[in-house]
């Protein structure tokens, strides 16, 4: 188990966003409301928000997994495995978005190039 699957635990974070990309929820309250620029590198922001604006627009039901690049809070930028999924209602429109980290391992899939 590495660092990050310990505080995971420890925490028990939970993180979702809103259509607009802000967190709703989180362990630590220095991240309440705060932009999803916050976990995003900022060599990726600009695509990371594009992509996130069509997924608002259009939301599709997708089960892809990836190697995403995560901003941690010592400032390092680590890939970790994860699924970026939309929060529609029954309808099929977008509330918002969430995503869900594995700690170990990789898909050999970077989003990112």
């Amino acid at each position: 188990m590495n660092h990050l699957t310990r505080h995971m635990r420890q925490m028990r974070m939970s993180v979702s966003c809103s259509g607009k990309g802000y967190c709703r929820f989180q362990a630590a309250a220095a991240a309440l409301g705060q932009s999803l620029d916050l976990i995003v590198p900022d060599a990726f922001r600009a695509r990371h928000w594009a992509g996130f604006q069509r997924a608002m627009e259009a939301p599709q039901v997708k089960d892809l997994a990836a190697d995403i690049p995560v901003l941690c809070a010592d400032g390092q930028v680590k890939e970790f495995v994860g699924r970026l999924l939309v929060l529609s209602d029954g309808l099929g429109a977008a509330l918002g978005a969430m995503g869900i980290f594995a700690a170990d391992g990789t898909t050999g899939i970077k989003p990112f190039g």
